[in-house]
């Protein structure tokens, strides 16, 4: 999710060497410069701040990011965007003042924003950064940053008394941090690089095989990127890191106009954190190839009619509809802030789904049927093991996605504090795992069955089966409908007479979370992953969510919005040549 109204979207791209990557040993992070760097700089503003004549510093954490985004992108065999070895760097300065019962971070009330903790919480501190390296340059850096966010911490803690000495009292009144045991880690690092050449190649021929399909190119593009990114940590507690993430995604991307004006689009992304993990070109190709005749069929038909009525989620839509009507109603920062609906604030303990479900929140797993999962860390963006919180069992909420803020009943972090680069975190999701009781678990081809009998239940002539889907949005906050949007993109008719399936157009769900979650009546024995990125206060993380096909036994949707362009006037001119012979 893009949120604010939160906002989940496909993972977008990368790959890397042919051969298995080197790695360099790192005994330990402190005989790092740049974590020396970090530490000297901390200790000495803590030597300082702690005792200056203001609000007293008693935390402070530094988290620096480094990469180097690379990128092949190609349309009907063409290299049209090619950034080779993009090196960048970010900081992050977490400052607080205060007591961990009250700190600068804590909600002010009165501000009207419907992304209430970003003024608290990120704290995004541009600043010419160093390209490489540690010493002197990169230590100055951190002490005007750290300047800049004390004096911010200090304005903004007045305002926070006196908006309390003016207010009505508080209905949480947590602490606004948790103290954490050090750790200190070193991930394995990874020497990152790929073979331009073969992929630019591979590239440029999966590109052409859109050209086999002429009505479809308003757009297609084959696009390769790499993205490997190193965090390096350290707090005033004592805990210091460095974790490396490398990822390699390659995405498919092709879209139309339909006749009617209808702008129409299907992607496939694969994600791998080593080149030589992602499938051959002729799988590869068959996959463009698939993209480029489902988007054809889509151009063809029909266009959905708003509907409220049974419906099946594919486990992919499946796992996007829990993010949205679920996950992020766990997130602890929308349970604790006044501006927000609190939807599961006052039901610990109680039902919130049907008793054969449960719902954990695991960033420690690597791999899920099969796929690579993006959420997966082995600490968060505060210094935090990454921690499986089970959220509901067997329908029954049981717990709170965590960062270092409070929320009433809980005392500690559990590993979900998380934020892009140059934020400061907050709870977020990161490996959303739906399960289902063995007893509820059926074939798919009985979901289907069961489908139509709630069809003939209802008097209802179709339902619909939402198979691929591109993601979708929420809104936690009280001024807002409190509704969750997904944006799937092949849906289909099943009759209840027992007609053909009919592929359609331009249906996206809606709803409220706690009706659309009580609705869940079936699971299939299957189970999807579902890749994507979701941004919200705390900027956008990598997130997963895995989940089998459902069966809800209502489930409304609307019409898609619609452009009003119009098919070019002449055809496509004909193209010279066809697309390339696959290769392995």
């Amino acid at each position: 999710m893009r949120i604010l109204a939160t906002t989940l979207t496909f993972a977008l791209l990368a790959l890397s060497l042919t051969s298995a990557h080197a790695v360099i040993e790192v005994v330990s992070a402190s005989n790092n410069e740049t974590i020396k760097t970090m530490d000297l700089e901390l200790k000495r503003s803590l030597a300082k701040l702690r005792n200056a004549n203001k609000v007293p510093l008693y935390y402070l954490a530094y988290r620096l990011y480094e990469g180097a985004w690379e990128k092949i992108s190609a349309t009907n065999g063409a290299v049209h965007d090619e950034y080779p070895n993009n090196s960048w760097r970010m900081l992050a300065v977490d400052l607080r003042v205060g007591t961990p019962k009250f700190d600068n971070t804590h909600f002010l009330r009165g501000k009207n924003s419907s992304s209430p903790h970003q003024y608290e919480k990120s704290t995004i501190l541009t600043s010419t950064l160093p390209t490489d390296g540690a010493g002197l340059p990169l230590q100055q850096c951190l002490w005007l940053k750290t300047d800049e966010a004390y004096k911010a911490a200090q304005q903004r803690y007045s305002e926070l008394v006196a908006n309390n000495e003016v207010m009505s009292a508080e209905d949480d009144k947590s602490d606004d941090f948790s103290s954490e045991p050090i750790h200190n880690y070193v991930s394995p690092i990874k020497q990152t690089g790929f073979d331009r050449a073969l992929w630019t190649d591979r590239v440029k021929r999966l590109s052409m095989i859109f050209l086999k399909h002429p009505t479809l190119l308003q757009n297609s593009t084959v696009a390769f990127v790499s993205e490997p990114q190193t965090r390096y940590f350290v707090n005033s507690e004592g805990s210091e890191m460095i974790e490396q993430h490398v990822d390699y995604h390659l995405m498919i991307v092709g879209s139309t106009l339909a006749d009617d004006g209808m702008s129409l689009s299907l992607n496939d992304t694969i994600e791998r954190p080593d080149p030589s993990l992602f499938p051959d070109e002729k799988e590869l190709a068959a996959r463009v190839e698939k993209l480029a005749t489902k988007l054809e069929q889509l151009r063809k038909a029909p266009v959905a009619e708003p509907y409220v009525g049974p419906a099946i989620l594919s486990g992919k839509a499946a796992a996007v509809f829990f993010h949205e009507s679920f996950g992020h109603r766990v997130e602890a920062v929308h349970e604790k802030s006044e501006n927000e609906g609190k939807t599961f604030a006052k039901k610990l303990g109680s039902p919130v789904m049907p008793n054969f479900l449960t719902v954990v929140d695991d960033p420690t797993i690597e791999k899920a049927n099969g796929e690579y999962l993006n959420g997966f860390y082995k600490y968060d963006d505060e210094g935090v093991p990454g921690q499986a919180v089970t959220l509901a069992k067997n329908g029954i909420l049981t717990g709170f996605l965590l960062d270092r803020t409070m929320v009433q009943g809980f005392h500690k972090s559990n590993g979900h504090g998380r934020s892009s680069p140059g934020w400061n975190p907050v709870a977020r999701q990161a490996n959303l795992i739906v399960t289902a009781d063995a007893k509820k678990q059926v074939p798919f081809q009985t979901l289907r069955a069961l489908l139509v009998s709630q069809l003939k239940k209802q008097h209802k002539t179709y339902g619909l089966l939402f198979d691929e889907i591109q993601g979708g949005h929420t809104y936690t906050t009280r001024g807002s409908e409190q509704t969750y949007y997904i944006q799937p993109l092949i849906v289909y008719k099943i009759f209840a007479d027992g007609k053909p399936d009919q592929l359609i157009r331009g249906a996206e769900i809606i709803g409220t979370p706690l009706a659309a979650l009580e609705h869940v009546v079936a699971a299939g024995t299957d189970r999807s992953v579902f890749n994507g990125v979701c941004g919200r206060e705390s900027g956008p993380v990598p997130v997963s969510a895995v989940a089998p096909s459902l069966l809800i036994e209502s489930m409304e949707t609307k019409r898609a919005a619609k452009s009003f362009d119009k098919i070019p006037i002449l055809p496509p001119p004909p193209a010279t040549t066809g697309g390339a012979p696959a290769q392995k």
